[in-house]
C-alpha cells in the first residue's frame, strides 16, 4: 500500500513537471478575463498582444462572482455551504463540468454573509483537471488571515499543514508549493509527498521591513529563477484611511539564490528582467518572453487590481488599479481600461489549442 501511495505521488509530481514544461515550450500569451457588459452570466477575453476583445467568445463565468484564482485555463470562485466557503473550479474554455470542492473549515461570521467570497484569497492548481482528472492538487489561501490548505484529486477533505501561517501569495515552483508570508518569508511544502506535510522556511526571518500599502508576489522566471515582486501603493488622496482607494506607485524585483543546495536563500535585487514580462494579480503568476509576442513590452510587469480587503463593506471590488510597470524607467501605462461598476479582471492562459 505504501509503495502504491509513493508511486501515485511521483506520478502527480511528474505530471506537474510535464505541464510546466509544456507551458514553457508553447509560450502562449496571457489574456485578461473581463466582464461582458451586456451579459450578466458571461465574460470575454482581451488580448494584450493584439489589443482587442474577443467578443465572439463568451465564457460562462458568472459576472457577479469574484474570481479568486486562475491556473491552467481554470478559474476559481467561491460558494457558501452552511457558513463555510466552498471553492468551485470552472473551465469556461471547455465543456468540463464545474468541480465543487469540500467546504473549507473556516466559518463565515454572521456579520459578513454577503462577503463569503472574501474568505478565499487565492486558489492555484498543479495541473489541468481535464487532462489529469486523478492527478492534480489544489492549494487555497483561506480564512480571515489567509492560511494555507490543499487537497488532492479524489480526496474528501482538505489538508491543513501544522504549523500554518498568514500568506500573501502562493505558487507551484520546482514540484513544490512556495508560499509567501506577510513579512516576506517564503516557505515550501511538498504536497506530492506521502509523508505528513510540513512547511519549511526557505528565507531568513522577516527579510523585508514592514511597509504600508505593500503587496508581494512570487513568480518563476522563464529561466527557472524564483522572483520576489514587491508592489507599493499610495492612497489616492494622500491620507491613510481604511476606506481610501490605493493606487500602485512602483514595483521592486528580487531574486532568491540558493547555493550548494542550501535550504535558506539570500535575496539579490534585480534591476532588469531583460526580455521577460511578468503577469501578476489574482492568477497563478506568469512569466513570458516578450519578444515572442507583438506589442508585449519587455522588462515590464503587467498587473491587475487585486487589492484584498478584510473590510469588504468599505472597499468595493470595482477595478481601477491596472497597468504596465516598466522597470527601466519606472513609468506606468495602461493595458486595458475597465468599465465602472464591473468585477475585476484576471489573467488567464488559454488552452494550448488556442481560441
Amino acid at each position: 500500500m505504501f509503495a502504491a501511495v509513493c508511486k501515485h505521488c511521483r506520478s502527480m509530481s511528474e505530471l506537474y513537471n510535464h505541464a510546466t514544461q509544456r507551458w514553457r515550450n508553447k509560450q502562449l500569451p496571457p489574456m485578461l478575463l473581463i466582464p461582458k457588459q451586456d451579459d450578466n452570466y458571461r465574460r470575454v477575453v482581451y488580448s494584450i498582444s493584439e489589443g482587442r476583445i474577443y467578443n465572439n467568445i463568451r465564457l460562462q463565468v458568472p459576472f457577479s462572482r469574484r474570481c479568486c484564482g486562475s491556473s491552467h485555463g481554470w478559474f476559481a470562485t467561491v460558494d457558501v455551504e452552511q457558513r463555510h466557503p466552498v471553492v468551485v473550479l470552472r473551465n469556461p474554455f471547455t465543456k468540463a463540468k464545474p468541480i465543487f470542492l469540500p467546504p473549507l473549515r473556516t466559518i463565515i461570521s454572521h456579520d459578513d454573509p454577503p462577503y463569503h467570497e472574501h474568505y478565499v484569497r487565492k486558489v492555484i492548481l498543479s495541473a489541468d483537471p481535464t487532462m489529469n482528472p486523478e492527478n492534480y492538487v489544489v492549494v487555497a489561501l483561506y480564512g480571515r488571515f489567509f492560511m494555507l490548505a490543499f487537497i488532492k484529486a479524489g480526496q474528501n477533505n482538505w489538508t491543513y499543514p501544522i504549523p500554518n501561517g498568514i500568506f500573501d501569495d502562493v505558487i507551484f515552483y520546482k514540484s513544490k508549493v512556495y508560499a509567501l508570508e506577510t513579512y516576506g518569508e517564503i516557505e515550501s511544502l511538498d504536497v506530492f509527498s506521502s509523508d505528513s506535510p510540513r512547511l519549511k522556511l526557505r528565507t531568513p526571518y522577516k527579510p523585508f521591513p514592514s511597509c504600508k500599502f505593500l503587496h508581494a508576489y512570487l513568480v518563476e522566471s522563464t529561466k527557472g529563477d524564483l522572483l520576489h515582486i514587491l508592489r507599493f501603493y499610495a492612497s489616492s488622496d494622500g491620507h491613510f484611511r481604511y476606506d481610501a482607494r490605493r493606487q500602485t506607485t512602483h514595483f521592486i524585483v528580487y531574486k532568491w539564490v540558493y547555493e550548494d543546495g542550501g535550504s535558506i536563500g539570500h535575496k539579490v535585487e534585480v534591476k532588469s528582467i531583460g526580455d521577460e514580462a511578468l503577469f501578476v494579480g489574482g492568477n497563478h503568476s506568469i512569466s513570458v518572453l516578450a519578444s515572442k509576442f507583438p506589442e508585449c513590452q519587455p522588462n515590464s510587469i503587467y498587473y491587475t487590481d487585486d487589492y484584498f480587503s478584510n473590510w469588504p463593506t468599505l472597499h468595493s471590488d470595482e477595478p481601477f488599479d491596472m497597468g504596465i510597470f516598466n522597470l527601466e524607467d519606472g513609468t506606468i501605462t495602461q493595458h486595458y481600461s475597465p468599465h465602472s461598476n464591473s468585477q475585476r479582471a484576471i489573467w488567464v492562459v488559454p488552452p494550448f489549442n488556442g481560441l
